[in-house]
C-alpha cells in the first residue's frame, strides 16, 4: 500500500477574506480560485494548502492519497477506529474520513480511473 500527504484544507466562512489573508500576509500564490475554494501553492510539489467552505470555519482536514483504500479501511477496523465511507469524492476519487486521537479530521482518498493522472499515487 502506498500513501502520501495530499492536502491540508481549512474551513472558512469567508473565502474572500481567507484568500486575501494568505496572499497579502504570507505571500502565497494561488493555483486554483473558485467561489468556495482557493488552492495555494504550498511550496511542496504535490501537496496543496486550501481554504474552502466545504468544511465549517475552524475545521482542519488533512488528506492523504492511497492506492489501496480497502487496506486502509481494514487497518482502521483492526484498530477499532470508526470511519465513514467510502463515498464518491471530488476529482473522481473514493474517500473515507475519520478522526485522529486529538479529534482532527483525516481523509484518505483513492483515485479511480475517472481521476486525473496527476492524482494517482
Amino acid at each position: 500500500m502506498k500513501i502520501r500527504l495530499q492536502e491540508i484544507e481549512l474551513g472558512t466562512n469567508d473565502p474572500s477574506k481567507s484568500k486575501s489573508f494568505y496572499r497579502s500576509i504570507l505571500g502565497l500564490e494561488t493555483s486554483v480560485e473558485q467561489a468556495k475554494l482557493t488552492v495555494f501553492n504550498s511550496g511542496v510539489a504535490g501537496i496543496d494548502f486550501n481554504t474552502s467552505t466545504h468544511f465549517s470555519a475552524q475545521t482542519t482536514v488533512t488528506s492523504f492519497l492511497t492506492d489501496n483504500l480497502q487496506e486502509v479501511m481494514e487497518r482502521l477496523s483492526s484498530h477499532k477506529i470508526v470511519f465513514s465511507g467510502p463515498k464518491k469524492s471530488h476529482l473522481g476519487m473514493l474517500s473515507i474520513e475519520f478522526n485522529d486521537p486529538d479529534g482532527y479530521l483525516i481523509r484518505v482518498n483513492q483515485p479511480t480511473t475517472a481521476s486525473p493522472d496527476w492524482l494517482k499515487v
